[in-house]
């Protein structure tokens, strides 16, 4: 039975679009803290009827009655990726649940393993309401302006298994989101620019590397009916100046959009350039070297996820994001905390002498200059592996078919390995080899350096 036929759930999706919305904007400060308090002890009690959660729990000691809100979080264990695959499928959805409800979505795999998790169509409803949070900030309506979203449509992925089997399976015809494209970031960039093109919308959101693709395009006379007001990336980290050659390619407001699979949309830009937690429906801890740090202090990345059905998210330390919180308020009027910075994934890291990591935020920023110094987009794929702390491979797949753009493969070479040197130092050996092809199923990057014995000490 399609689920928005049901009362009930067209009930709760009327109250989720009314309250959930706005509710940052609604409550001050103490008011959330109570909300969020009592989300917690909703979560908790949930996760007792999911054999992953009460199995940990209860060699714990830990009773529901324990945890009253936030400031109890902590003596729960942490969950990893390895304690969802233990008990995947049925040991991490509730011995309650109905299976066949749930949305199976799985991890992208940047690391080499993917991982899936289910998610229940509350979970769906949520997500799209909290974007509309993040777009209302910039005074798009949702249903006036006409918006294309460029997602990872991929079999399984949070974007497939939300829009195509959420979405678009329940909602068709011509009511619900004719004003909304939605395209496949996997695709050709030139092909995803002429439909963009041809629907000329207000607002595209996308990831970073496709969004500066198309911006080389339209630069080269490409998309000359794109012209979006706003532009918002998600996905991985946006460095500044690629930010800034999307912005002025488009002439558009550029801002950042920042979640994950396992919890949906954490974290946004605001218009002051503040970064705002999604504080009503998750809660974050920072950890560094085994210990929770306070604000302003980069580490590991602990989310807990205050809503949903499906897979509980509870002090989940495998999203691998290295992050860090700011200390204060933002005066555009909106409740909860905030963050400093996402310097990326830190299982896609490099390590370095004297405890240096370079995390993704570097790599974007090195293979960015190739798209807005160079202005080409040869660069096909790419792996890194690091033989030890000095020496240092990168393939690259790059595409020679376009002759029209005559950049050599040497300048693309020598742009690369200036970047890396200038952040790892001269006395690192880099050495960059044109391959015909990568293994898509393996990871990005390959460290040979022992991690268990790094002691960090620097983010580059």
């Amino acid at each position: 039975m399609n689920p928005f036929y049901n009362p009930v759930f067209l009930s709760k999706i009327l109250k989720s679009y009314f309250f959930d919305i706005n509710r940052l904007k609604r409550l001050n400060y103490q008011q959330l803290q109570i909300y969020r308090d009592k989300q917690i002890r909703k979560i908790i009690n949930y996760a007792f009827t999911v054999p992953l959660y009460k199995d940990k729990y209860k060699k714990a000691g830990i009773q529901p009655s324990q945890i009253n809100g936030v400031k109890d979080l902590h003596k729960l264990p942490l969950i990893s990726k390895f304690d969802i695959e233990s008990y995947y499928p049925d040991g991490i959805i509730s011995a309650k649940a109905n299976k066949d409800k749930l949305i199976k979505i799985t991890t992208s795999g940047t690391t080499g393993k993917k991982l899936s998790i289910f998610s229940d169509p509350c979970d769906v409803i949520l997500w799209f309401f909290i974007y509309i949070r993040v777009i209302r900030e910039y005074g798009i309506n949702w249903r006036k302006n006409k918006l294309t979203i460029i997602g990872d449509f991929a079999p399984h992925t949070i974007g497939s298994g939300y829009v195509k089997q959420g979405f678009l399976k329940n909602l068709t015809g011509d009511t619900f989101f004719k004003n909304i494209q939605w395209l496949d970031t996997n695709s050709e960039p030139k092909d995803v620019i002429k439909e963009v093109d041809k629907f000329q919308p207000d607002f595209v959101g996308g990831y970073p590397g496709m969004l500066g693709h198309l911006a080389l395009l339209k630069e080269k006379g490409y998309g000359r009916n794109i012209n979006p007001q706003y532009i918002a990336t998600i996905g991985s980290v946006l460095d500044s100046s690629l930010k800034k050659f999307i912005q002025e390619t488009f002439s558009a407001t550029v801002f950042e959009v920042y979640g994950a699979t396992e919890t949906g949309t954490m974290a946004f830009q605001c218009s002051k350039g503040n970064y705002h937690i999604m504080s009503d429906i998750v809660h974050m801890e920072v950890e560094n070297n085994g210990d929770i740090v306070s604000y302003g202090k980069a580490g590991k990345l602990i989310v807990t996820k205050l809503y949903g059905y499906g897979t509980p998210i509870i002090r989940y330390d495998a999203i691998n994001d290295i992050v860090a919180l700011k200390q204060g308020k933002c005066n555009c009027g909106m409740a909860g905390s905030l963050l400093e910075k996402v310097y990326g994934r830190d299982d896609l890291s490099l390590l370095f002498k004297d405890g240096k990591v370079m995390l993704a935020s570097s790599f974007a920023e090195i293979f960015s200059r190739v798209l807005y110094e160079l202005k080409t987009n040869k660069i096909k794929n790419t792996h890194i592996i690091q033989h030890s702390l000095k020496n240092l491979e990168i393939q690259l797949v790059i595409d020679d078919n376009d002759k029209n753009d005559k950049i050599s493969v040497s300048d693309i070479f020598s742009i690369i390995k200036e970047g890396f040197q200038k952040k790892v130092g001269s006395d690192i050996e880099i050495n960059i080899k044109q391959v015909e092809k990568i293994d898509r199923t393996g990871p990005r990057i390959v460290s040979a350096v022992d991690r268990n014995s790094f002691v960090v000490k620097q983010y580059i």
